[in-house]
């Protein structure tokens, strides 16, 4: 009895000891892969050149700009680990001991030949636009001064001064992003025009190098850890595996049994990741509202419009958003910033049209306006080739959260006009098709601005912008913005307040609420950051605990 018990005992003790804890981390980041999928094949990972999402994804992951953005999307100590600045000039000081991933050393002068390539005409960079508040590249890229004119200099091997044309509050955080990545010249110069096309024609300054042989075109990328890179922190896993291929059918199915580590997420699929616990990012940089189609004769009248809008209850209409969505009462999103500010808490709300008792008057006026003229000797006169109000039809996605919405608008409109309105819900994948082509008259639309910055949402109204929704055009508008692109300064914000003001007061587009972006990640996954607008991930310090 006395042996089995000192038996139990000894057996009890040994398991103890080879029962591992229920949650750790794996013991050595050597044993760490993150996996990926992207549905697109890169462009190009010149960082000079690209300009799609696939591109940027993996340029953020092999190279990295003076300063790069934490989880919070602010600027910190990247390839520089420290800068000061003197009135319009910064200085910033190359990391010691930086290499690329060939070994060689990173030098200001790879930094200082880097801008310069994104201000060639010969490059062509469709983002080099993003830093000319950097003195004189607007006019280099432009081929009205030679290159010697352009604001960055390297004063020593580890030394870079870059001055301004005018101070832009988004500064640091621009040198984040491709377009200010440094450029080894030799190596640019012997790639005979196929930097940044192949495996073997791109050397890496970041966290991660592609793997020899780790570019199969149309099929993956497989990233290394970069062993020669000194960066503010430690990279922990040993590579990152990028699939190319369609997104998946069932992303959190995916993700919970470890196909993908992380995705971006659809809205309609929250409560699956929430039930399978899966970890989640959000971003609330999406707003949806109604567009009008500016190029319909009818709708392109302001009145009409503001008619309309003005029957809408919003207490009413908003009663039942779907999940992950909040009411919106601003063109510009919450998450704008200026001056290193919210831009919301510098200018207050957008003030946009108010519901109104009078409306269904309103409304009456407005489409009797339709068939009065002024001629030329300012004469009002009524024109028999009658225009009639057109039966509205609301364009919408088909997800069935946002059909209570929808139904409530038409209910509203219903009893404004006397007519029947109808919707028609398509996939979101259709309306954005069919909003960019025009095919619509009234759409329950998306705004997804590419930054931070106000002004990143107000030029998606300008004449020229491709994605202008509701197809207005306004040369004052557009000149607006235009000065605001081109040369922000302290009368910026005033002109971004004129110009949202302008959309608001003749109903261009009604924000309703904003809808969170997701990326879901696996249970066991932490230290993936994520950045909004455009779409990239750093797995510099991503990490898998086991369970």
């Amino acid at each position: 009895m006395k042996f089995s018990k000192i038996f139990l005992s000894i057996s009890i003790s040994l398991v103890m000891i080879v029962i591992p804890s229920c949650t750790k981390k794996i013991s050595s980041p050597n044993e760490q892969t993150i996996y990926y999928r992207i549905s697109d094949e890169p462009v190009t990972l010149d960082p000079q050149i690209a300009n799609d999402a696939s591109s940027r994804l993996v340029i953020m992951n092999i190279f990295e700009g003076l300063v790069k953005l934490d989880n919070k999307n602010e600027p910190i100590r990247g390839a520089a680990d420290s800068w000061k600045m003197n009135g319009m000039e910064y200085e910033f000081h190359i990391r010691d001991g930086a290499k690329w991933s060939d070994g060689s050393p990173l030098t200001a002068n790879d930094f200082l030949y880097g801008f310069q390539r994104t201000f060639m005409p010969l490059t062509d960079s469709q983002t080099a636009k993003t830093l000319f508040c950097i003195k004189n590249s607007e006019k280099i890229k432009k081929g009205q001064l030679d290159m010697s004119y352009l604001g960055v200099y390297a004063e020593n091997e580890h030394t870079l001064k870059i001055q301004l044309d005018y101070q832009d509050p988004q500064f640091l955080s621009l040198l984040a992003t491709p377009p200010a990545m440094p450029c080894k010249k030799d190596f640019f110069e012997s790639t005979a025009g196929q930097y940044g096309l192949e495996y073997d024609k791109i050397v890496s300054n970041g966290a991660f190098c592609i793997s020899k042989y780790g570019w199969e075109h149309e099929k993956y990328i497989r990233l290394s850890r970069n062993d020669n890179y000194k960066g503010e922190n430690k990279v922990i896993p040993k590579g990152v595996n990028i699939d190319i291929s369609d997104s998946p059918e069932d992303v959190c199915s995916a993700v919970a049994n470890r196909e993908i580590d992380c995705y971006p997420l659809d809205i309609t699929e929250l409560q699956k990741a929430k039930a399978n616990k899966l970890n989640l990012t959000a971003f609330n940089d999406t707003v949806w509202g109604i567009s009008f189609n500016m190029q319909n004769e009818v709708i392109a009248k302001p009145d009409i419009r503001r008619s309309l809008l003005q029957s809408l209850d919003r207490k009413y209409i908003l009663r039942n958003l779907p999940e992950g969505c909040i009411p919106a009462e601003d063109i510009v999103p919450e998450t704008a910033r200026a001056d290193n500010m919210t831009y919301r808490s510098l200018v207050g709300r957008g003030m946009g049209i108010e519901f109104s008792e009078n409306a269904k008057e309103y409304f009456k006026n407005a489409v009797a306006a339709l068939n009065y003229h002024e001629d030329e000797y300012y004469y009002w006169y009524y024109d028999y080739d009658e225009v009639e109000f057109p039966d509205i039809d609301i364009l919408c996605t088909d997800e069935p959260s946002i059909q209570p919405v929808v139904n409530s608008i038409i209910e509203t409109w219903n009893r404004l006009t006397g007519k029947y309105a109808n919707k028609t819900p398509v996939p979101r994948e259709e309306l954005m098709e069919r909003i960019a082509s025009g095919d619509y008259l009234i759409a329950i639309a998306p705004l997804k601005p590419d930054g931070e910055s106000p002004v990143d949402t107000l030029k998606l109204f300008m004449s020229n912008s491709e994605v202008n929704i509701s197809g207005v055009s306004d040369e004052v508008y557009d000149s607006l913005i235009s000065d605001i692109l081109q040369k922000p300064d302290n009368t910026s914000i005033n002109k971004m307040i004129q110009a949202e003001r302008y959309l608001n007061d003749n109903g261009i587009f009604y924000p309703l609420y904003t809808e969170s972006r997701y990326y879901v990640s696996a249970e066991n996954v932490h230290g993936i950051v994520f950045h909004p607008y455009g779409a990239e991930a750093d797995f510099s310090s991503a990490e898998k605990i086991l369970k």
